[in-house]
């Protein structure tokens, strides 16, 4: 990924709300910006967005969230409200408090966004717009709402990019995992299998971003009782991610879809531990009461009550739905 005046990001949210015949169905979705749309060009901001992205990828949600609401107003102070390079600043916000799971507070952000593009006439940036939003109504729960934004992003790309744009392989792989998420299987692994060889074209073999986007794959075939077939590519993911990323939040997503593997398996203990590194990782990095927590501590429930520990299955389960309900109750 790109680090400096360009915003480049990608986050992947694992959720596995419920085993069915041995194999935890996970959705996973990967947030991404464009990278030509964003590019700064006024040293401050670039300072500010530099700044921001250092402790974003660090895992310092609150800094970073500083950091991008100082760039934002800095540029709306220069620029004036309506400006179109206040799109990529609002993205950028976006993308902070859709991983601090706070997507009704990003939709605003993101419709002013859009706008902003759409009356710009840039019909890449409207894409790249279109496609950040997506993510986030997808965050909110309303899928139904989502699927047509992130189509219209794929198809408004595929007006201006060639097929082997990284670009439009980023939205086909976002819009894939729209598809996962609501049991399109089929629909998910066609745009999956036209976005994964243009990663592969692009991007060395051990970027980080390549090891995300073979973990959605996984997730795709596993949803589709084909762990066997997927597990090469995670393999592969969690080879580069033990490198790239270890004790983060994504290496947390990929001992999740790991710990499905040996669901598949009926290897339920090994299961069970993975969960466990997967929960230590994001209550420490994304916080006790973050939403992708209750999709781990449901995971772990069903692991556990195969292993007949009922009283500890209860207790995780619990706290799966403490967390929900806490969630629930943010969502304005």
């Amino acid at each position: 990924m790109t680090r400096y005046a360009v915003f480049d990001y990608l986050f992947t949210l694992v959720r596995a709300p419920a085993l069915k015949h041995s194999v935890i169905i996970m959705s996973v979705l990967i947030l991404i910006v464009f990278s030509a749309v964003f590019a700064i060009g006024q040293p401050t901001w670039q300072d500010l967005t530099t700044q921001a992205k250092q402790r974003q990828d660090a895992e310092d949600l609150s800094a970073a969230e500083v950091l991008r609401r100082q760039a934002l107003n800095l540029a709306e102070k220069q620029l004036g409200p309506a400006d179109k390079q206040l799109a990529s600043l609002l993205a950028g916000l976006s993308f902070i408090l859709h991983f601090e799971g706070r997507d009704t507070d990003a939709e605003p952000l993101m419709m002013r966004a859009y706008s902003i593009a759409k009356e710009s006439g840039d019909q890449r940036l409207t894409a790249s717009m279109l496609n950040v939003l997506g993510i986030v109504i997808s965050g909110e729960g309303q899928k139904a709402r989502a699927e047509p934004v992130l189509r219209r992003s794929v198809a408004l790309l595929g007006e201006v990019e060639s097929a082997d744009s990284l670009d439009l392989a980023k939205a086909e792989n976002n819009l894939a995992t729209l598809y996962l998420d609501t049991k399109q299987f089929a629909k998910g692994e066609e745009e999956m299998r036209l976005a994964l060889p243009v990663y592969e074209q692009h991007l060395a073999p051990n970027d980080p971003e390549l090891a995300m986007i073979y973990g959605n794959m996984f997730t795709i075939l596993v949803a589709q009782h084909r762990a066997a077939e997927g597990e090469p590519y995670l393999q592969h993911a969690m080879e580069i991610g033990a490198k790239a990323f270890p004790g983060t939040s994504k290496m947390a997503n990929l001992k999740v879809c790991l710990a499905a593997l040996e669901v598949s398996r009926n290897n339920f203990k090994e299961a069970a531990r993975l969960l466990q590194e997967a929960i230590s990782i994001q209550e420490r990095v994304l916080g006790p009461e973050h939403p992708e927590l209750a999709h781990s501590y449901a995971a772990y429930a069903t692991v556990l009550h195969h292993l007949h520990q009922k009283s500890e299955a209860k207790s995780a389960l619990n706290r799966a739905n403490m967390i929900m309900k806490s969630a629930l109750s943010d969502v304005k």
